[in-house]
């Protein structure tokens, strides 16, 4: 792939990716936290709402599709940064938008610190009372008549109680930026830059070039996306990342001895062998008009994966169709309420999908228009000089993601690259079957944001 990225009159910019009381202090922090609850709701609900404009547009081709309504928002909600006047006010109402600039950024960070909160696997372990942790242990004094004995569970080693400390309810989503520089990014405002290091918690890079970009893409997925750009022109100013990692372990965990080569009806006439995992537990389900919907649970509770199954078999896209922002959030609450959960037999595929999507076509469709003319855009805020004046403009927006579904876990990364131009259980009951055995769709959600992480089409888990 050949990117145009940001250029003084040829070039581009590119984001990669993946309450009451008296008058206290603490009443104006209740209200500062219930703000900033609120702009993170609605900043999750715009994505999630721009997302599926944009998934009923890539599901139209055939195969599997994965993408990051949360990168592809993230990347959009930098480069709104910079952008002024109508170019600005397009790009938030495609984006489905209803903040101010600067609510967009405070929610940005706000959601950021929320969602990379998720890995505690640096905390120490949970330990009994009377007890310390120490290095993943649990340790205490040894007591007794003879003053050497433990507690059940511990064992003595040397003068000291010891038994391994039970690990933390754990998720890692990690979301990082980065200001990429090239030799011509004196052309980027310098309050540009500090407001993406501030507020998007943006790393600035001078000097950088293609192998810096694709090396810093490829440490923040952990080597799922180790190449997002072929070169960049010479008249590059700057590219700005955004990439996007997530791999939790399942509440409950299949064993890998019942994982069997069964088959999958890729259409009404063909089949194909693939690993199906079972597993028969509590698990949330519903049904609706056209297809079934399943949640599975992570670790850490807040996040979970939903398997949605059409009735039909090459029922997914008519699905993928009638789920729009409105219906999937009234799907997602059904499946967070306790009566969902019921007694299931689960078959589902060990998958791995990757995707790749020039999005410029489907954000032009969606009403972005200003911001892709190379006359009419606005983005003095990157330029910190007035409209006209080094006018940038976006040249091409592409995404790439990837995730793997496998019987301890969901590994899952994905990356944005827009290039800017500057012209110039109750009682026992039999299990309900849930039998992935053909075409479905998916969605990585978290409940404390609202925010859909992942999503996409399984037409071949192969």
């Amino acid at each position: 792939m050949r990117m145009n990225i940001i250029r003084r009159n040829a070039g581009g910019l590119a984001a990669a990716i993946a309450i009451a009381g008296t008058m206290t202090a603490a009443p104006v922090a209740a209200q500062l936290h219930i703000a900033a609850e609120a702009r993170v709701t609605l900043l999750a609900r715009a994505y999630n709402a721009a997302g599926q404009q944009l998934f009923g547009q890539l599901a139209a081709s055939p195969g599997n599709v994965v993408f990051s309504p949360y990168s592809v928002g993230a990347a959009m909600s930098m480069l709104i940064s910079g952008a002024r006047g109508d170019t600005a006010s397009e790009m938030m109402r495609a984006m489905s938008m209803r903040m101010a600039a600067d609510a967009i950024d405070a929610a940005n960070a706000e959601m950021l610190s929320i969602l990379n909160g998720y890995d505690q696997s640096a905390a120490p372990p949970a330990c009994p009372p009377r007890t310390s942790a120490n290095a993943g242990n649990c340790e205490a004094r040894p007591g007794g008549e003879l003053m050497n004995q433990c507690q059940p569970g511990f064992r003595l080693v040397g003068n000291r109680c010891v038994a391994p400390g039970a690990a933390p309810a754990s998720a890692r989503f990690l979301s990082a930026n980065a200001l990429m520089l090239t030799r011509r990014g004196d052309l980027v405002s310098a309050d540009y830059a500090a407001a993406l290091k501030t507020k998007y918690s943006a790393e600035v890079f001078k000097n950088a070039g293609v192998e810096e970009i694709n090396g810093w893409v490829a440490k923040k997925t952990e080597g799922k996306i180790n190449h997002m750009l072929d070169q960049i022109d010479r008249d590059s100013v700057a590219i700005l990342l955004n990439a996007v990692y997530f791999k939790a372990r399942w509440a409950l965990v299949f064993d890998p001895a019942l994982t069997k080569n069964e088959a999958f009806n890729l259409t009404r006439a063909q089949k194909a062998d693939v690993a199906l995992m079972n597993q028969t537990g509590s698990f949330s389900l519903v049904s609706r008009g056209g297809y079934r919907a399943l949640r599975m649970d992570y670790q850490v509770p807040e996040l979970g994966l939903v398997i949605v199954l059409p009735d039909d078999i090459e029922g997914s896209g008519a699905v993928a169709r009638r789920l729009g922002a409105t219906e999937l959030g009234e799907l997602f609450a059904a499946l967070r309420n306790g009566q969902a959960k019921k007694p299931v037999a689960l078959a589902l595929p060990r998958f791995k999908a990757e995707f790749k999507a020039d999005l410029t076509a489907p954000l032009r469709q969606a009403g972005i228009q200003k911001a892709f003319d190379p006359k009419g855009a606005d983005f003095s805020g990157m330029t910190g000089r007035p409209a006209g004046q080094g006018q940038f403009y976006i040249d091409q927006i592409v995404h790439r993601a990837v995730i793997e579904v496998a019987e301890e876990s969901t590994e899952a990364a994905a990356a944005t690259a827009a290039g800017v131009r500057s012209a110039a259980i109750a009682r026992p009951v039999a299990p309900e079957p849930f039998r992935v055995d053909h075409p479905f769709l998916f969605y990585l959600v978290d409940d404390t944001t609202g925010a859909i992480l992942f999503e996409g089409r399984v037409a071949d888990p192969r």
